[in-house]
């Protein structure tokens, strides 16, 4: 049985069908969702080895982004070659019954869209069903039925749609990239559609219960690390979901000594980048811990230099590479070199670095509104 056709009911989704004036219409939020699975059939044990969720408006806006890797319990991860995800990757990776609390957090109140859908329904279904919880039947998108609808292309693939539509796939059959181009893609397909849609049943409350969700922390990845035209770090960032838990002291402690290992000789090279990206990802990181964290080392590097309270023309070269190899290209441009005193006639300049007069103190700053007392992480103007 099809359960992706309109009006149908599956084990866990009711989907969507055409409006006529009967039914569920939704103007809420939508939970997009992929998962990465050990193979095609629950029914024989195979297991969801990566969950990426975001929840989005009806513009396609990205409010929220979850992505974890998960234990399967003693089952291999299968095709390694498909997904990316090798044994070791998950050893030590949240089991599903652990992160349900943050699974079902985003699925409450929304609309969930898949691309073919049935495959996700059938395997989280599953996993609910292992960790003993149940829901009630949630209002389900097929994002490749609505693409039938919409695109005349050769196949409705979503790599097929994303190239269609202009719209970068970037990791496919890596969850989270899957996640963003299926976003990508629904307010285009809606608008293409026109008409409404309508919904068997409404949206879940309370679907939470007794599952808190961060009790534990999601293990991300940054999969397939290119240097591209924007650099690693640029590359890593994009590859993490916008949204993760705190960084421990400990754990940024280690991020940040590779860090000054991998600029050491002023560039990041690729192994460098992938050893950071596994740093961040069993740490369950997000992109703004990563930009965090980045910021947290420049700012150490600007107090290192303004020590003395001169900054010669070689620090400020330095700082600017640094600067640039982690994204933020302009992130010292409010500082200028320490202007040199030229010595007395008859005197002889023995210094080997200027003498300090109007130096720049060593303040802790802002990188994007160069305000004293907060980093771009905290900034007023960016959040």
């Amino acid at each position: 049985m099809r359960f992706a056709e309109p009006g149908r009911k599956g084990q866990l989704f009711s989907y969507a069908g055409p409006g006529n004036g009967s039914g569920y219409v939704h103007d809420g939020s939508f939970a997009v969702i992929d998962v990465e699975t050990t193979g095609f059939s629950p029914a024989k044990g195979d297991r969801v080895i990566e969950i990426a969720i975001a929840r989005v408006d009806r513009t396609g806006r990205i409010e929220d982004e979850y992505a974890t890797l998960l234990n399967p319990e003693g089952r291999d991860t299968g095709a390694v070659f498909v997904h990316g995800i090798s044994n070791e990757a998950v050893r030590d990776a949240p089991r599903f019954s652990e992160v349900a609390g943050d699974v079902l957090a985003r699925l409450e109140g929304t609309v969930v869209v898949a691309h073919n859908a049935v495959f996700e329904e059938r395997f989280l279904a599953a996993e609910l069903a292992r960790a003993g919880i149940t829901t009630p039947h949630l209002p389900a998108l097929c994002s490749l039925w609505l693409g039938q609808q919409t695109f005349q292309t050769p196949n409705h693939k979503l790599g097929t749609l994303a190239q269609h539509a202009g719209i970068p796939l970037v990791d496919a059959h890596a969850a989270l990239g899957d996640v963003r181009a299926t976003a990508a893609l629904l307010p285009m397909m809606l608008e293409r559609y026109g008409a409404p849609l309508a919904f068997g049943c409404t949206p879940a409350s309370g679907l939470r219960g007794h599952h808190r969700a961060g009790a534990v922390s999601p293990v991300t990845r940054a999969s397939s690390l290119r240097k591209g035209n924007d650099g690693w770090m640029a590359s890593l960032m994009s590859r993490l979901p916008i949204s993760a838990g705190e960084v421990v002291d400990a754990t940024a402690a280690v991020y940040l000594d590779a860090l000054a290992a991998a600029l050491e000789d002023g560039k990041i090279v690729g192994e460098e980048a992938k050893a950071l990206a596994r740093i961040a990802g069993n740490a369950g990181m997000g992109a703004p811990q990563v930009a965090a964290l980045n910021e947290r080392f420049l700012e150490m590097m600007r107090e290192a230099a303004l020590a003395d309270q001169v900054l010669t023309k070689t620090e400020l070269r330095e700082l600017t590479r640094a600067a640039s190899l982690l994204g933020t290209s302009n992130y010292f441009d409010d500082l200028t070199p320490t202007p040199v005193t030229a010595p007395a006639s008859g005197a002889v300049a023995t210094a080997s670095k200027p003498a300090p007069t109007s130096a720049p103190k060593a303040t802790r700053r802002c990188g994007h509104c160069r305000t004293p007392g907060h980093y771009r992480s905290t900034c007023p103007e960016l959040n």
